[in-house]
């Protein structure tokens, strides 16, 4: 047993998700208490200390600031709706430094766009809400990231939030301690079996059907091609259908034909650009794959019932917690009509 607890700061940013930061601090509580022994201290900091906001409006105590006392084994960034506003050179060079000293820096939810701000994290592999990587994957081209709960890639580790923070922390205690401690602490959650770190983020009712199906094949394509979209008559050629089979798999499936159905999926892919980056209307329009910014506004003014502007104005803090987390939207609300 480790003679001296495993240090965790915990780094607040305004509008953390506590549904990701409650989980990740009860599954150390739960270590400690069941090993009898004091595994883990962790504790809350944040840019100056104080009260932070969470996004439910609900506040944590920091109770300490940046770049003050001995530095942490480990450094977990907690942020959620505007991952980039509460970014400043201050907090980007104390991860820098952290860096340099060996320390394992990790990110729920969002808490990786600090990460890649700062330039820390090299060749390392990392996740986050999927929500939010068609805003990230724009920002950071260069960062290799994956659609899965968390990974451990080294000294980088990442969740996406919610339950896969907890994953992530029984992922840790089983590395340092065994797995019949992790399974003590997934049962206290009443969790099951700890997930692996590849388990998908989005399953059956997020993702429309069993991923060996075609109708599958065919979302997965237009959510991997937004900015540059295929034609449905070279979804078809890859899939090895006829365009009639193509539409009637849709019509029956989801109530939508595939050329709405992909539609769908570039609007809420552009309403997560609002909703997650400053970009401009200009910029949404581009990287979701429409010619013009008239053509985009007429078309998400017709999917929403607002102008992009109006929207974005919509998502100001003391709205937040209305729309996030978002949950399955798309494939789920198709299935249902």
């Amino acid at each position: 047993m480790a003679e001296h607890p495993h240090v965790i700061h915990f780094l607040l940013v305004q509008d953390f998700p506590l549904y990701a930061v409650v989980p990740a601090t009860e599954a150390l509580r739960i270590a400690n208490q069941n090993a009898g022994l004091a595994l883990y201290d962790w504790r809350f900091v944040s840019v100056s200390g104080g009260p932070v906001r969470a996004a439910n409006g609900m506040s944590i105590e920091a109770t300490s600031q940046i770049a003050s006392g001995p530095l942490p084994d480990c450094l977990i960034v907690c942020s959620g709706n505007e991952p980039m506003q509460h970014l400043n050179k201050p907090l980007l060079a104390w991860l820098r430094r952290l860096a340099a000293h060996g320390v394992i820096l990790g990110a729920l939810d969002t808490g990786v766009f600090a990460l890649a701000a700062a330039g820390v994290l090299r060749d390392r592999q990392v996740t986050l809400h999927w929500e939010a990587m068609p805003v990230f994957r724009d920002a950071f081209p260069k960062v290799n990231v994956c659609e899965q709960i968390f990974v451990i890639d080294r000294d980088i580790v990442t969740a996406a939030g919610g339950v896969a923070s907890l994953d992530l922390m029984v992922a840790l205690v089983g590395r340092a301690h065994g797995a019949r401690l992790a399974q003590v602490v997934t049962n206290a959650f009443v969790h099951g079996q700890p997930r692996p770190a590849e388990t998908p983020q989005r399953t059956d009712a997020a993702r429309g059907l069993d991923e060996q199906t075609i109708l599958f094949r065919a979302l997965r394509m237009m959510n991997d091609h937004v900015a540059f979209r295929m034609d449905l008559s070279e979804i078809c050629t890859k899939l090895q259908i006829s365009r009639r089979r193509l539409e009637r798999m849709f019509l029956k499936q989801t109530g939508r034909p595939p050329a709405a159905t992909y539609l769908d999926i570039r609007l809420e892919a552009a309403r997560e650009q609002l909703f997650y980056s400053n970009n401009s209307i200009g910029h949404i329009a581009e990287v979701t794959g429409f010619q013009s910014d008239a053509h985009f506004c007429r078309a998400f003014r017709k999917r929403f019932g607002a102008a992009p502007s109006a929207i974005r104005r919509d998502f100001q803090a003391d709205q937040r917690s209305k729309y996030y987390p978002a949950g399955t939207r798309l494939v789920s609300e198709q299935l249902s009509r």
